[in-house]
């Protein structure tokens, strides 16, 4: 039985440097959204554009106790059906306060009817309007500042789209739920805030509701923590790794004949091995890195294949797999995700390519990247990584797609180093206890220990497959590229290289 590592030290690591700027929010903040597109938040999603959503259909809150879900408001405010254009006004005192000491991460405010009422149709920062924008209006002991909002959405339950880019917020029992972020930087300069007043034009009723101004709450809040040491700690830069008894294959890819080392590589003319390219701002790991381009008006790349049997004489149900990666200066999806190295057992019958499986006949759990990230996002110019499966409860004929989001950590930046590494276990036969783990850096980003991969003995797992693919079926609009260096497959946890 392979035990899950407990042991933690540092490493030799590339960090995720998640540096989203003030003007869009911190990286666990609900989106507006990029106009033209449904990326924001909405009903499902607090950013849709990195398909991180709620925990709770129609957002996240909690009230002046600290209590999630809960219905005490931080204030409250009662809008009459008059039929007239008006200011309406919240007293947020206590709430910016608390942002203010830092008791929590400012991530907005999140107004909600507390009683089923009417319709509330208030003017967002869009509007043409400028007077009737929404307004953070902050006093403190060295003045007052009035404060336009950062980001301002509402969530509907008619549609899955968001609605960050419209002139006008919707509040209402159906429900529609209104979120606004203020950047409170600018209020320092004032001291301890003293009043704080949310301020909202409202130029349509549609009946009369009573409001309430509650804490948005969304995002993860894991403390930092360090890389997990795994058995590449022992050697140091990876030198003399393959010789390790729990290691099945390691590769660097510093032999010129490096594809022989391999049970299948294809694609020979969008593979090579470099030291160098600058173009695409290259640095290397150690010295040679295998360069994958996906072409421009093509869908393939890297096809390489590590298969068990062949190379072992058997397969196994368990195996570790680590690989470096660099998404190249030019990486950049914006049609659709594909696919990723990963782990599978497809027996060239079913596990791929809309070939469903049945759990006797094969599986897959390969890597996936998704659509890279709009730059006006909380995660912007960032690119998610997953998992895309084929198992045997899928419902369609296509396979799952399952992010890497504990903490951030399968967004990735380009130009940067990361240790991906891989856990995949077999399920008992007809059983839902197949596990896959992910980590980037040595940090756990995905954990999923429910998978019913198979029915029967016989499907194991065939091979390590190093797949690079643009799609589905819409080719690459131009060149792409990334790297890869230093590939361990092994029996034990591996974890990221040491420095030498």
């Amino acid at each position: 039985m392979l035990k899950f590592p407990s042991q933690r030290c540092f490493v030799w690591t590339f960090s995720i440097l998640l540096s989203a700027t003030a003007a869009f929010g911190e990286k666990n903040d609900w989106a507006e959204g990029t106009p033209g597109r449904s990326t924001g938040a909405s009903r499902d999603y607090y950013n849709a554009a990195g398909r991180l959503p709620w925990n709770n259909f129609m957002g996240d809150w909690h009230d002046a106790k600290d209590v999630a879900q809960g219905n005490r408001a931080y204030a409250m405010a009662n809008v009459a059906d008059d039929d007239q254009g008006k200011f309406v006004e919240w007293d947020v005192t206590s709430l910016v306060r608390e942002w203010q000491d830092g008791k929590h991460p400012n991530q907005g405010f999140f107004l909600r009817t507390l009683a089923q009422g009417g319709t509330i149709v208030f003017c967002s920062r869009e509007h043409a309007e400028a007077e009737h924008r929404p307004c953070l209006i902050v006093v403190g002991e060295r003045g007052s500042k009035d404060l336009a909002p950062q980001a301002d959405t509402y969530l509907t339950k008619s549609t899955y789209r968001s609605q960050g880019n419209s002139d006008s917020l919707r509040i209402s029992g159906g429900p529609d739920n209104v979120l606004i972020r203020f950047d409170l930087a600018p209020a320092k300069e004032l001291g301890q805030v003293s009043k704080a007043t949310l301020r909202l034009y409202t130029n349509k009723q549609y009946g009369a509701a009573e409001i309430g101004v509650f804490r948005s709450k969304q995002g993860h809040d894991l403390p930092p923590s360090e890389p997990i040491l795994g058995l590449a700690s022992q050697y140091p830069g990876d030198k003399g790794i393959a010789e390790d008894p729990d290691v099945v294959f390691a590769t660097d890819f510093e032999s010129e004949k490096w594809n022989e080392e391999w049970t299948y590589a294809g694609k020979m003319e969008v593979i090579d091995t470099v030291a160098e390219d600058a173009e695409r701002k290259f640095e290397p790991l150690k010295d040679k890195a295998l360069r994958v381009k996906i072409a421009k008006g093509s869908t393939g790349a890297l096809n390489t294949l590590y298969k068990f049997k062949k190379e072992t004489g058997k397969e196994p149900d368990e195996i570790y797999f680590r690989y470096y990666v660099r998404l190249g200066e030019t990486w950049n999806q914006t049609l659709q995700g594909g696919k990723m190295p990963g782990i599978s057992g497809t027996y060239g019958v079913a596990g791929w390519g809309g070939r469903k499986v049945d759990g006797t006949d094969g599986w897959s759990a390969r890597g996936s990247f998704d659509l890279s990230i709009p730059t006006d996002n909380p995660l912007g110019g960032l690119h998610p990584i997953g998992t895309y499966c084929y198992h045997a409860d899928m419902q369609g004929w296509y396979g799952d797609g399952w992010g890497w989001q504990n903490d951030y950590r399968g967004f990735l930046e380009s130009n940067r180093w990361y240790s991906i590494e891989q856990y995949l276990k077999m399920n008992t036969p007809g059983e839902k206890d197949g596990i896959l783990r992910a980590w980037v850096d040595g940090r756990l980003a995905f954990e999923k220990t429910d998978i019913r991969f198979r029915h029967v003995d016989k499907l194991k797992i065939e091979q390590i497959w190093m797949n690079v693919y643009h799609g589905g079926t819409k080719p690459s609009p131009y060149d792409q590229h990334l790297f890869i260096d230093n590939v361990v497959i092994a029996k034990k946890y591996i974890g990221p290289m040491k420095r030498e």
